[in-house]
């Protein structure tokens, strides 16, 4: 076999505290794929905030600088509550990535958005991790995009740290029990949230489809990666094209 990447090279940038997109990645891998991560700092509270991702965001003109220097041929953005907290960000993003490189861009939110849309869902609830603030701005930047929040529930944990090392087995548990309406699809915000090992599970046991923040990302970059995956190990999206 030939070089690492031969199939598709693809750079993603993630906060300095994400300890669970890159193993999530690793679980989807594909032959001839690698994955080429550059960190930012956002908050050294300890606590994720919006002055954090303000901060985080003075980090993206270098780490776009850097992927871009190794040749990757997409970026794929793993924060999505950046695009809640600061509007118009994610058209400066694809920006950046394009002056740097030509090459596709993605957002987590950007990609959650369009997986909602490859089920043709307008009504959705939302799981997530975040604090009353990110939780208003959630229902916000969802609606603004034509969606329909029935239901919003929060695991309210807010430690940089913590929400990385919450049990996948409380993810699927507050994803079935909790209330969501009349919801066409399932929403699992926050790209250090771990979902994986129970996104298959979640369907079957709420009949919806599940969308969450790294699997959209892993589905958008198969535009790149020409890897369809024609299974639901990791859900029913990826059974989807992506747009």
């Amino acid at each position: 076999m030939g070089m690492y990447g031969w199939r598709a090279r693809i750079g993603v940038l993630i906060p300095t505290n994400n300890t669970v997109i890159e193993p999530e990645f690793g679980m989807w891998s594909a032959e001839g794929v690698t994955f080429h991560f550059t960190r930012m700092i956002s908050s050294r509270s300890g606590h994720g905030s919006i002055e954090g991702l303000r901060h985080l965001v003075t980090n993206v003109d270098r780490a776009v600088e850097e992927l871009s220097i190794t040749g990757v041929q997409m970026m794929l953005y793993g924060c999505l509550s950046t695009s809640l907290a600061i509007p118009g960000w994610e058209k400066s993003f694809l920006e950046k990535v394009k002056k740097w490189s030509s090459i596709p861009a993605q957002t987590a939110f950007g990609a959650t958005c369009a997986g909602l849309k490859a089920f043709s869902a307008e009504k959705i609830a939302i799981l997530c991790p975040y604090g009353e603030e990110l939780q208003r701005l959630a229902r916000e930047a969802f609606s603004k995009h034509g969606f329909n929040v029935k239901a919003l529930t929060s695991l309210n944990v807010t430690g940089l740290r913590s929400v990385c090392n919450v049990a996948p087995e409380k993810v699927y548990t507050a994803a079935v029990e909790m209330e969501k309406g009349d919801a066409e699809a399932l929403c699992i915000l926050a790209t250090d949230l771990p979902t994986f090992p129970v996104l298959k599970k979640i369907e079957e046991d709420s009949g919806l489809p599940v969308i969450s923040s790294n699997q959209a990302l892993l589905w958008a970059a198969e535009s790149v990666t020409k890897t369809v995956k024609k299974n639901t190990e990791y859900g029913s999206l990826f059974v989807k094209r992506y747009f």
